[in-house]
């Protein structure tokens, strides 16, 4: 299969490697210093005490790559407009768009949050709904240099699919199904999902009351998870979440897995190297969706105001 994964950080890196190592003829969009970075050393993982090594196919422009079977977008949500404005070389008539990022999703159905995670309606005019299919991500990874990554958990790598709107046929049900497939051979867990929602419910809540109050804290999400006094404002977090999703209709409670140790938010490290943080998709949507439905989310409201302060102060500090 031809597949380009779009984004070539840690996420991305990590599902390139794997996804090359499995037969499947891999590229990836980059940028910078990462696109000669990997045509001359190859992609690199770590993972555990094993270093996973694959050549693919870098550039940072779509047009040199051309038409793919599959392509992963694994950029952040505040990126998509710059997804949307390259991506089109990408497409052929059959092409699926795998969109693996966190939070509230830009196809999210029964709400109108355009002007949050898809300005313009950008990404909708560029991949359509059509050919979109729908992603959560499991899986712990750093960015050691332009063309390493470090896997924190090599055991635990999974990228759960589904239609973006429930009971859709995104690409036909047997479209799905084979990449499914394509993802467990390349050693990536992808269960099936009759409906997305309730699991990217489950992975919000674990970012934002585990990944998000660690990076205002400053350490790791084990340290977080077992903090005698985080660890509890954040199962707070986790309870006003799961109640948003049940006024959405969905089965989910405030359950969450405990971290790995040793790993740092990627809002941690994003703050850390001077990049965006991703607010829209893991607090300003579900915060304006717990609005709609009326439900009082005030822990979580206040971890909101937070985390934008702290971007406040971040920009400040960036522009001096």
């Amino acid at each position: 299969m031809r597949i380009c994964v779009f984004g070539a950080g840690a996420v991305g890196g990590n599902l390139a490697v794997r996804l090359a190592l499995a037969g499947n003829r891999v590229s990836v969009l980059a940028r910078g210093e990462a696109v000669a970075a990997i045509r001359r050393g190859g992609l690199r993982v770590q993972a555990g005490d094993t270093v996973l090594e694959a050549r693919v196919a870098a550039s940072d422009k779509a047009e040199d790559l051309g038409e793919q079977d599959l392509v992963i977008a694994a950029v952040k949500a505040h990126q998509l407009p710059g997804f949307a404005a390259q991506v089109p070389p990408l497409l052929g008539p059959q092409t699926l768009v795998v969109f693996a990022q966190n939070g509230i999703p830009w196809w999210y159905p029964g709400h109108d949050l355009g002007d949050l995670l898809d300005p313009g309606r950008a990404v909708e005019r560029a991949v359509g709904r059509s050919r979109s299919v729908g992603a959560v991500v499991y899986s712990a990874n750093a960015r050691l240099a332009p063309n390493l990554v470090h896997n924190t958990s090599p055991g635990r790598n999974r990228l759960i699919l589904g239609a973006v709107e429930p009971g859709a046929e995104t690409g036909g049900e047997t479209g799905v199904a084979d990449l499914r497939q394509v993802l467990e051979q390349a050693g990536i867990e992808s269960p099936a999902e009759p409906d997305l929602r309730p699991a990217i419910w489950k992975k919000l809540i674990a970012n934002a009351s585990v990944s998000v109050v660690s990076f205002l804290a400053e350490c790791t999400s084990r340290e977080t998870f077992d903090d005698p006094r985080l660890g509890p404002a954040g199962a707070n977090i986790a309870e006003e979440l799961a109640a948003v999703a049940r006024a959405e209709g969905l089965a989910v409670d405030a359950g969450r897995a405990v971290p790995a140790p040793g790993h740092h938010s990627s809002m941690l490290q994003d703050a850390r190297t001077g990049r965006p943080l991703e607010t829209a998709a893991l607090l300003d949507a579900p915060q304006a969706i717990a609005r709609h439905r009326a439900i009082a989310t005030p822990a979580f409201d206040l971890l909101c105001g937070l985390v934008h302060a702290r971007a406040r102060s971040l920009a400040g500090q960036g522009e001096r």
